[in-house]
């Protein structure tokens, strides 16, 4: 048969003439040069043809740099077309145009009218938790003065010698007692109260109207009020780190320092500047560790764990998964790209263990120091989960480790933070559900009545969900702020290791906040429109090649966000279907 093939063969060359030979030939050539290229992808199933226009977009390596504000979303529905487009969803397109022939209507001001009667109603709420707190601090400082007055009875009734006694059990009944004082205000509602959806967006609309009067404070401004108080000038700016100067004193109540030199000039320091200390990070359940550079900047690293393309076994409990370098820088570019500004600035480093870690690391950290097997030099640290020789960090290889370096962000004394449990925490167990994973009523029922929720914060909440969504990170159980700059700054996204642990498939019950509460800020969807229609992948793609460790994502990872993006967006569809597009797209000036 064979044979009979080959021979076949050779009498139909025979017949063919020595030009249609020279065509075939040329072809192949056009063919094989067009796949180098990438003008022809070959998959299993198809043949696709690229051929891109002449007006491509062209973006540089500084692009995640760029201020959003200065970014205008092109006029033209035309884009190139990349592997990664998804513009032929034409329900997602409709829907863009929807919003933009409603803009006028979305970014309205309330009328004074309305502003007044959002303000007073905010006001009540307000008002009636302080007056709840006030009154449960009265009763309790009564009930202090009863028992002090029976204590004071009782000694006088008691010989000396069991008095010696009961004052030993006095001073344990103390140490238990709260001081009214110290009582926490309790923020949400009780259970027979309500607020309503409409309220919950007059106070969003309201934030608009206040932000013109308001004033967004620096920590700049935070050290001249911390100076009046520091007689020995140690947070003089002259005196600190030059950190300070460049970064730390530019960050406000709104948003991270986003100044494209400032920022460079971190990234570079940060992974080239010599390390004069190395400490372990207290508490967590992987290793970090805290490194001093030349100039006195402090930055957090996480080492390298695994390989860019592993993908959280699917038996794998969320809060077991290892933590993931290469995810935290991502993430930190993801962030930009979202205009949230957010992240601190993050950036990928190859470490020297020997002369960078282990000379520079303290006593206890050094003696966790040991050459495997392999030959490579590794560390276990002290930590609740995976700091035991089994899972030890190890340089890949010999003594050369991939890491990555965060900026560590003021602290005390100038600066004080406050953590909050995120409201749609999971529990952190095999078995048991968190409320809002069985009532899709959670938001309107709980979310709703917590008066910290009737400001910017609950618009900063979606975000922080839109934001883990796209990175896939189930790893949020709560959220910092730096309080100091006021009670409206704003939530930052820190903790993105578990981050782009799912390649191929997606946690819609990341989106629970927005799907309950279907709810968004205007800024966030237009900024969300701007990534979709130029590729985000790709702009993603592009803002990682400023790395020192580039690639950071692998390709799928890249589809991957495309793909969230996409589903994003039908989210938000079903609330406008659901809802109204003026009751979910919501513009509260942020």
């Amino acid at each position: 048969m064979i044979v009979k093939i080959r021979r076949l063969i050779i009498n139909k060359i025979r017949h063919l003439s020595l030009a249609r030979l020279c065509i075939i030939f040329c072809l192949l050539i056009i063919l094989f040069t067009s796949y180098i290229y990438g003008l022809v992808e070959v998959s299993s199933h198809q043949v696709v043809i690229n051929i891109l226009p002449s007006n491509e977009i062209q973006i540089d390596n500084d692009y995640f740099l760029k201020n959003v504000e200065n970014q205008i979303i092109p006029k033209s529905e035309k884009t190139n077309q990349s592997k990664y487009d998804h513009l032929n969803d034409k329900k997602i397109k409709s829907f863009f145009i929807r919003v933009n022939e409603n803009r006028e209507l979305i970014e309205r001001l309330l009328t004074e009218a309305e502003s007044k009667h959002a303000a007073d109603t905010k006001n009540s709420y307000l008002s009636l938790i302080n007056e709840r707190h006030e009154k449960l601090k009265k009763e309790m400082e009564k009930e202090l003065e009863l028992l002090k007055k029976e204590e004071e009875k009782n000694k006088n009734n008691k010989n000396d010698a069991n008095q010696d006694n009961n004052d030993d059990d006095d001073e344990d009944e103390d140490e238990t007692r709260i001081d009214p004082k110290d009582l926490k205000v309790k923020t949400t509602l009780n259970d027979d109260e309500s607020v309503s959806r409409e309220e919950i967006i007059s106070f969003l609309k309201l934030e608009k109207v206040n932000r013109k009067s308001k004033h967004a404070k620096s920590v700049e401004e935070l050290l001249l009020e911390y100076k009046i108080h520091d007689k020995n000038n140690q947070y003089d700016l002259n005196y600190l780190p030059g950190i300070w100067k460049m970064y730390h004193r530019k960050i406000n109540e709104l948003k991270l320092d986003n100044d494209l030199t400032n920022v460079k000039k971190v990234l570079k320091s940060m992974s080239s500047l010599p390390v004069i200390s190395c400490v372990e990070k207290e508490r967590g359940t992987q290793i970090k560790l805290i490194l001093t550079l030349s100039d006195g900047t402090e930055v957090l690293v996480k080492p390298m764990k695994v390989a860019r393309n592993y993908e959280t076994p699917p038996d794998h409990f969320y809060f077991v998964d290892f933590e993931r370098h290469h995810a935290e820088i991502a993430a930190f570019h993801v962030d930009w790209l979202m205009g949230f500004y957010r992240v601190p600035p993050t950036v990928g480093r190859v470490f020297n263990m020997t002369t960078e870690l282990m000379q520079k690391a303290e006593p206890d950290l050094e003696r966790t120091f040991f050459v495997s097997p392999g030959g490579n030099l590794c560390f276990t640290g002290h930590c609740s989960y995976y700091c035991d020789s089994t899972h030890a960090t190890c340089g890949k290889p010999k003594d050369r480790m991939e890491g990555s370096v965060q900026l560590m962000l003021p602290g005390k004394p100038v600066v004080k933070w406050d953590t909050a449990r995120h409201p749609y925490r999971r529990t952190y167990t095999k078995r048991k559900k968190a409320e809002w994973e069985t009532n899709d009523d959670y938001c309107e029922k709980t979310v709703f009545k917590n008066t910290i929720y009737h400001s910017k914060h609950f618009l900063d909440l979606i975000d922080l969900s839109v934001f883990d969504f796209i990175t896939s990170n189930m790893d949020r159980h709560h959220y910092e702020r730096m309080i100091s700059l006021g009670n409206d700054s704003f939530m930052i996204h820190l903790d993105n290791g578990r981050s782009f642990g799912k390649i191929y498939s997606d946690e819609l019950s990341i989106l629970a906040p927005f799907k309950q509460c279907c709810l968004i800020r205007y800024s966030t969807f237009k900024r969300l429109q701007y990534l979709y229609e130029n590729g985000f992948s790709k702009l993603l793609d592009h803002s990682l090649k400023v790395d020192p460790l580039y690639p950071i994502l692998t390709d799928d990872h890249l589809k991957s966000v495309d793909r969230r993006l996409i589903l994003l967006f039908k989210e938000v569809i079903k609330c406008v279907d659901k809802k109204g597009l003026l009751n979910v797209i919501i513009d509260d000036g942020y």
